[in-house]
């Protein structure tokens, strides 16, 4: 064999052996990447369970004892690193949608039950006048209870002394009462007899039908059954706010709580079969953005602060957000009357409050009666009594009072104005 035929086998055979060296290096590789990635399993396996049989795997002792060793270290160097501490992130209440939908029929009231007119009652009279298909009865303060009969304009006398009633409700043979001084609900018969406690603690009620509905100086809200006197308590305020009653359907209560501090107010409602089932009827308000609001038979009214500052009493259907703005640039802002499709409303004209009356279907605006010299800071209210309009109140701050009434179907005239004095109306 020359040397060329010896150089050839050789390259040939330092080329196999480059190449058995090459699969060598590979199939090493291979395994490697399957030791790691069980020896990653077997380390994950012992942290996740302590009790994890490693022999069942592998039962080469050496291979056990060196995952064994790796999986000590790890469970140290973990129990001397300082883990940076997870951010708690703050979460969200989200409330409820407001209860602004039920069927219609539940404020399908019949008004021959019910005791008085809310407005009436919420007002600055503070429910002082009342009346059935006889009579029209009031309260003067420091001095009892009345009634007036408006056919011939008589007047009698029929729980007289130094009383402070009001909420004055009637409904059949009886009528109800709240002594403000302390603030017991009363009950007696139409003519004034047989007057009895029935209930402590209630600064403000409304009758219809067969309960009371009261808000106490507890802070509560809830309803008393006129059957047997049992009180129901549905909701009862934080010390820090104050409650003012804004009406009924015939299975809800509706209120308003105002936040001395905060000065928000909140407008709620609850079940009267069940106080557990409390909800928000509007959107929150802060200060004086919606003042005085009210509901008779599924309608709020309130007057709302506009932009300049100044008052629109605004109507508004339950559930709709459609408004009618009823009057506009309000100079007082007392709680209104409403019966049937009229609204009387106080106003200031120039020195003197007036009882004015809106229909609401024709929108015409009329004078009803006057109260000369007094001032919007006044406690003048004016109240409604079938056929009969009144201004009852002090026309200047802390000034004595008067109780003037007009019949409705009367002009404003002086001539035709009712003054009480000396436990009579004269005119």
């Amino acid at each position: 064999m020359d040397e060329q035929q010896e150089r050839a086998k050789f390259r040939a055979k330092r080329q196999r052996a480059r190449k058995r060296k090459k699969i060598k290096k590979y199939v090493l590789s291979i395994l490697g990447v399957i030791v790691v990635a069980l020896a990653a399993f077997l380390i994950t396996m012992k942290i996740c369970n302590p009790d994890f049989a490693v022999e069942t795997i592998i039962p080469n002792e050496k291979v056990q004892q060196v995952v064994e060793n790796i999986t000590d270290n790890i469970k140290k160097n973990a129990a001397t690193t300082t883990t940076k501490p997870t951010t708690t992130q703050p979460t969200t209440t989200t409330r409820p949608a407001n209860y602004d939908y039920v069927q219609f029929s539940d404020f399908e009231f019949d008004t021959s039950l019910q005791g008085n007119q809310i407005g009436n009652l919420l007002n600055k009279t503070n429910g002082s006048v009342t009346y059935n298909s006889a009579y029209i009865y009031y309260s003067i303060a420091g001095d009892g209870l009345y009634r007036f009969e408006p056919n011939e304009e008589s007047n009698a006398a029929l729980n007289t002394g130094n009383h402070n009633f009001k909420c004055l409700n009637i409904l059949g043979e009886n009528i109800y009462y709240v002594d403000s001084d302390s603030h017991k609900l009363v009950k007696s018969s139409v003519d004034g007899k047989g007057a009895k406690n029935i209930s402590e603690d209630i600064n403000f009620a409304y009758l219809y039908n067969d309960r009371i509905y009261f808000v106490g100086t507890d802070n509560t809200v809830g309803f008393i059954e006129m059957d047997n006197n049992q009180k129901t308590v549905l909701y009862t305020a934080d010390s820090n706010k104050t409650i003012q009653f804004v009406g009924i359907s015939l299975s809800r209560i509706f209120f308003t709580t105002n936040d001395k501090t905060t000065n928000n107010n909140e407008y709620i409602t609850v079940a009267l079969a069940d106080k557990t089932d409390k909800q928000f009827f509007m959107d929150d308000s802060k200060g004086d953005a919606i003042v005085n609001m009210q509901m008779e038979c599924g309608y709020f009214y309130y007057y709302k602060k506009q932009s300049d500052n100044t008052f629109d009493l605004i109507r508004q259907k339950f559930g709709s957000d459609k408004t009618v703005t009823l009057l506009e640039d309000c100079n007082i802002t007392d709680y209104p009357v409403v019966y049937a499709n009229r609204l009387y409303y106080t106003a200031q004209s120039s020195s003197n409050i007036q009882a004015r009356e809106l229909n609401m279907n024709t929108m015409t605006d009329k004078n009803m009666l006057t109260v000369f010299d007094a001032s919007a800071d006044g406690t003048i209210g004016v109240g409604y009594g079938y056929q009969y309009v009144f201004l009852f109140g002090s026309p200047q701050a802390n000034g004595s009072r008067v109780y003037k009434g007009s019949c409705i179907y009367t002009s404003a005239s002086t001539d035709n104005t009712i003054t009480f004095n000396r436990g009579n109306w004269y005119y």
